[in-house]
């Protein structure tokens, strides 16, 4: 059950990430497309939390540093995150393309780490962003974790929209990559969700905590490379399970 108010106050956030300037009630109400007396609640409470500051008067309203502070010290609570980022950033400057750390949130994987490249033209994405798990290399990657009767149940669960023309259709399409992938040693992902996106994903565990690392970009650049980055990846995911104290990485299932 999805609560409004959580949505309107994220929706918020994100309408200040992408235009970056001070916004006026009536701004912010269009934006959000909600009724000013809703973005007036909203906008007086994070007022009174210190979240908005009203950067003149009639001269519209700006996040404060407080919303840093916070993630900022939500983040030190993930020592992990911090010890491996160093890796996601060599990956990335390795490949010339964004890297990703994934983790499967049921039906969706969710970015819990993103370097994007510096390219022109490369895959934007951010911390935080969810994709249908079947239709990503890192989702695939974590998906070829799980023991086989598991991963069955977890295919048949799913459903399988058709977000692009090679979306696969159905659990038995999704297993059969599956197996093709673990064959081949990566997970691929051909402009399933994003159109003229290709990524590659590998599995990398810490304990029970299950991660898909991936490197994404445009379809004409990672499509002749495949190997090369897979080996990339590979080597990332030993530096990675080292730092982690796993050792090397043993395929489960």
């Amino acid at each position: 059950m999805r609560v409004r108010q959580v949505e309107n106050l994220l929706d918020l956030l994100e309408v200040y990430a992408r235009q970056k300037t001070p916004l006026t009630l009536t701004a912010l109400s269009k934006a959000l497309d909600i009724p000013k007396s809703s973005t007036f609640n909203l906008i007086e409470t994070l007022l009174a939390r210190g979240f908005l500051y009203e950067t003149r008067p009639r001269g519209g309203f700006y996040p404060t540093g407080r919303l840093l502070d916070l993630a900022r010290a939500m983040t030190e609570g993930d020592t992990l995150l911090q010890r491996i980022h160093g890796e996601l950033e060599a990956l990335a400057e390795e490949t010339g393309e964004t890297t990703l750390l994934a983790v499967r949130d049921h039906a969706d994987v969710v970015y819990v780490d993103v370097v994007e490249s510096q390219a022109h033209i490369r895959y934007f994405a951010k911390v935080g962003d969810r994709r249908p798990i079947y239709t990503t290399s890192s989702g695939k990657a974590i998906l070829t974790t799980y023991p086989p009767a598991e991963r069955e149940r977890i295919l048949s669960a799913l459903s399988y929209v058709p977000h692009q023309e090679t979306t696969v259709r159905n659990a038995r399409e999704l297993e059969q990559r599956l197996e093709e992938a673990m064959a081949r040693g990566w997970c691929e992902d051909h402009a399933e969700f994003t159109p003229d996106v290709m990524g590659l994903g590998i599995p990398v565990f810490d304990g029970e905590r299950r991660f898909g690392l991936a490197v994404a970009g445009p379809l004409y650049r990672l499509l002749g490379r495949r190997a090369d980055i897979a080996a990339m990846l590979r080597a990332a995911r030993e530096r990675i399970q080292r730092i982690m104290g796993r050792g090397t990485f043993v395929q489960a299932g």
